[in-house]
């Protein structure tokens, strides 16, 4: 099932590099991805840490956990999202890619996802 919701999220945005599913100590549960992807491992374990950063900086301020991050630029980008507290889905995409459906497509498998790992 993990494989299946994966490839969608990757066929339904232009540009998608990889979608994956980690765990937040960044170990690879499911990986989606196309050739010339960044490596899977890789991404999880930096995406995992920047989340668990990011995630201790907003309690540092005072927020609420974080259930979304993205970050790059114009040749670029990594979006995470929130699937269960131990679970996130990370997506690498071309400077290209939509953003904004990356972030739609991720919210609708982490939904998929979500009664699977809880």
């Amino acid at each position: 099932m993990f494989d299946e919701v994966l490839k969608r999220a990757l066929a339904d945005v232009d540009g998608a590099l990889c979608v994956l599913l980690a765990g937040l100590d960044g170990v690879v549960v499911a990986a989606a991805v196309v050739d010339g992807s960044p490596s899977p491992d890789l991404m999880a374990a930096s995406m995992a840490d920047l989340f668990r950063r990011a995630d201790a900086a907003h309690r540092d301020a005072g927020l609420v956990t974080p259930m979304e991050l993205a970050s790059g630029g114009i040749e670029g980008r990594a979006v995470l999202r929130a699937v269960t507290s131990d679970y996130v889905l990370v997506a690498a995409l071309e400077g290209s890619g939509s953003l904004g459906h990356m972030r739609f497509a991720l919210r609708k498998a982490a939904d998929a996802l979500q009664p699977e790992l809880a």
